[in-house]
């Protein structure tokens, strides 16, 4: 610790040494190395042949670079090099249109990209690792762009907020499909731990037609680790001073050259008694969770194929703490059980006579029960998904012109209750769809087009798409987007979005902390489906400043409502009111981040966000969503050591005031905790992580680390059966710190 502490001093007040080179080594998707790629600086004359090892060195530039990459069979890959960057690890995935890069660099494993059309965000793995990340709602922690909240005091569903709204108008998908939504959606952000993670991609805005008509603020994908890349064994072992326990264990065998399978594997469980508000109901809900995965994957020159299954088993309960050795006949309790199965698979055809074309097809069915109760009221249902999209890839003409056309079906059977009230309904929706994109980035003769002629030919990228599908319940649903880039440099882009998104409400499986009260739900009209429009703008900048690299990026959008399903919880404090709109809606959204490294090693991001969410009421007034802050702010630091052993993050989030909904009348409400405007606070987490060898780790870590949380949480605690009982009157944390400790250990 002495040497690491020494090592640090130096680095603060010494002036940093920096490579005069970079390095690295060129691998195709099978981890097997390229002999004989070419690799240069784009622009440049010649450039160096990577030898049998698949090993390339080049002098750094001085400021940040594309670096091209050439191998007999692929299109020319480029990739941003930052100049602290000196260690490369690139592995080309595919031949012709689908081929993916991902690169492993030193650091930078959160970036939003200077070259992508689309304005889309990358949390890597390197930055999954950064937290104890169990599960995908934990994974945001230090992200601008995404808050993740809880909907009530009791149940612990959390939901996520992108762009001011809530997280069912972000399209959640697993790997290109959509996914996370139904019956489900309440837990379905913990159903994906955080180990099975390789990567996420955040899209704010419509984004693309090819995954539906279902996105409104955004899109986030998360892809999963791959049998062929990941580690034969893998094991996560994480505790919690909450009496929180997880495992993870990933089993994988390459089979053959193109074939191989995997197995993932979680169990975790929740057990305590804490309540330190003294209000007698648990701060944190009792849980057991039984989840697993198994892969299959085959990959050869002209067929890449997957099969999977998904099966999951989630028991929870909360509610009043029943004193040990009593019946619970009497006390306020609130069970959910979850059983899902899942089946989803996918192929890629590669072997047309044009390399520009391909096709793909995926598919995917899933049955979710769902078994709930909270105190006299019983929410139960089943959810029959299927979903299957076809997609063909071409050129038209060349390179730059790209064209993806297909058509896709969704068939979502709802049989679901609340005590006696029917929420049934069944949805068929085929589709077809096309999108145009156009990208002179891949061009090979940027020397002999440095003409002001063909600069905005250079320059601008488009991503023009339509769909059509046909509703069997809301008809004929037409859904264009569109998205248009400009690049004044290789490090500066600015970027316009637009687009329609439509979605069916779930009005009881998405809100489900409004049943952690007695107020009486209410469906005053026949719901129609939401529709709205999405309009964006974003900017942004990677700069060198005093020989460090750093990044700026601001995004402003807004979403306007054509009609919103509105859950009305001011109208009566004894009922939950949902109707159509009649008015306006509309979220306006304004986020910046800086990214500086400070030093080698060191680096720091500042975020701010602003929403402005309004909806009109029933009562022809329009006010500002209760419970959305207008300020919130990140700050996320982090230091690595140079021998890559000691990894330390600390990240804070501040939010700041939001509205209260309207409870005046609740007799038993509080004026300082439950009326008005609620408190700013500040959020403090921290990790640390150690290398103890290449195959084993150990990692500790705090949430919450100021210990604040929101007072009286829970309206009428004493009688959770009479007509004031409220415990979604929350807007902080209601359990104080929290510590924890882990371990990896991975055997190649």
């Amino acid at each position: 610790m002495k040497k690491i502490i020494l090592i640090i001093c130096a680095f603060l007040i010494g002036t940093p040494l920096w490579a005069q080179t970079v390095s690295g080594t060129v691998k195709n998707e099978l981890g097997e190395v390229l002999f004989g790629a070419t690799v240069q600086w784009k622009g440049a004359n010649q450039g160096v042949v990577t030898d049998e090892n698949g090993f390339f060195e080049l002098a750094q530039q001085d400021t940040i670079a594309m670096l091209q990459i050439d191998y007999v069979g692929y299109n020319s890959i480029f990739i941003e090099v930052l100049t602290s960057e000196t260690t490369l690890d690139i592995e080309i995935d595919g031949i012709t249109d689908l081929i993916t890069i991902e690169v492993a660099a030193e650091r930078y494993d959160n970036y939003v990209s200077t070259i992508e059309v689309l304005n889309m965000e990358t949390i890597g793995s390197g930055e999954l690792r950064k937290a104890a990340c169990c599960n995908l709602s934990e994974t945001f922690l230090t992200n601008a762009a995404i808050d993740v909240s809880y909907s009530d005091a009791v149940t612990g569903a959390k939901e996520i907020m992108m762009l001011g709204l809530r997280g069912t108008y972000t399209q959640m998908m697993v790997e290109n499909r959509p996914s996370m939504s139904g019956l489900g959606s309440a837990f379905a952000l913990e159903y994906l731990p955080g180990t099975w993670l390789e990567s996420i991609q955040i899209s704010k805005g419509t984004g693309t037609v090819q995954n539906g008509y279902q996105a409104v603020a955004g899109q986030i994908n998360s892809e999963l680790v791959k049998p062929f890349e990941d580690k034969s064994l893998f094991v996560n072992l994480y505790g919690s001073t909450f009496g929180r326990g997880e495992a993870n264990i990933h089993l994988n065998h390459k089979i053959t050259d193109e074939l191989s399978a995997g197995l993932l594997l979680h169990g975790s469980f929740m057990k305590n008694r804490i309540d330190d508000n003294n209000d007698n109901f648990y701060d944190t809900p009792q849980k057991e969770m039984l989840n697993g995965m198994f892969r299959l994957f085959y990959r050869s020159d002209i067929v890449r194929a997957q099969f999977n299954v998904h099966a999951l088993k989630d028991r929870r309960r909360s509610g009043q703490i029943v004193p040990k050795g009593e019946s619970p006949i009497g006390y306020y309790e609130i069970g959910q059980d979850h059983d899902r199965v899942e089946l989803f698979a996918k192929m890629g055809y590669l072997g047309f006579k044009n390399p520009s074309q391909n096709m793909g097809f995926i598919t995917n069915a899933s049955w979710h029960e769902l078994d709930s109760y909270y105190g006299n009221r019983f929410h139960r249902g089943v959810q029959k998904n299927f979903y299957a999209n076809w997609m063909f890839n071409t050129d038209l003409g060349n390179a730059d012109h790209k064209l993806k056309t297909g058509t896709s079906f969704l068939y979502d059977d709802y049989q679901e209750k609340l005590n006696d009230t029917d929420f049934s309904r069944t949805e068929k929706v085929p589709g077809i769809f096309v999108e145009y994109t156009f990208s002179h980035k891949n061009s090979e003769d940027s020397e002999e087009q440095e003409v002001q002629s063909n600069k905005l030919k250079e320059n601008l990228g488009l991503v023009l798409g339509l769909r059509l599908d046909r509703h069997n319940l809301f008809g004929w649903l037409f859904t264009p987007r569109a998205n248009v880039s400009y690049n004044f440099s290789d490090n500066s882009i600015v970027r316009l979005t637009t687009g329609r998104g439509y979605r069916t409400a779930n009005v009881i499986a998405e809100n489900i902390g409004m049943l952690a009260s007695n107020r009486s739900v209410e469906v005053l009209e026949v719901l129609d489906m939401e529709d709205a429009w999405n309009f964006g703008l974003n900017f942004t900048q990677k700069f060198e400043l005093g020989g460090k690299s750093g990044s700026f990026s601001a995004d402003l959008f807004r979403t306007s409502f054509n009609n919103q399903i509105v859950m009305d919880m001011d109208a009566d404090i004894n009922r939950v009111l949902f109707y159509n709109l009649n008015g306006q809606s509309y979220s306006n959204s304004f986020i910046g981040v800086l990214s500086y490294d400070l030093f080698k090693g060191f680096s720091a991001k500042v975020g701010y966000k602003f929403n402005d969410v309004q909806i009109t009421f029933r009562d022809g007034e329009t006010r500002s969503k209760p419970m959305v802050a207008k300020h919130r702010g990140l700050i996320a630091l982090e230091y690595e050591t140079p021998d890559k052993k000691w990894d330390f993050n600390v990240n804070s989030q501040l939010v700041g005031e939001s509205r209260f909904v309207h409870i005046t009348d609740n007799p038993f409400h509080n004026d300082e905790q439950h009326a008005g405007a609620t408190k700013p606070f500040m959020l403090i987490n921290a990790h640390i992580n150690y290398k103890v060898t290449s195959a084993f780790e150990i990692y500790v870590g705090g949430e919450n680390l100021t210990n604040f949380t929101q007072e009286d949480p829970i309206l009428d605690w004493q009688n959770p059966f009479g007509q004031y009982f409220d415990a979604t009157h929350i807007y902080a944390p209601i359990a104080g710190a929290m510590g924890y400790f882990g371990i990896r250990y991975s055997i190649d």
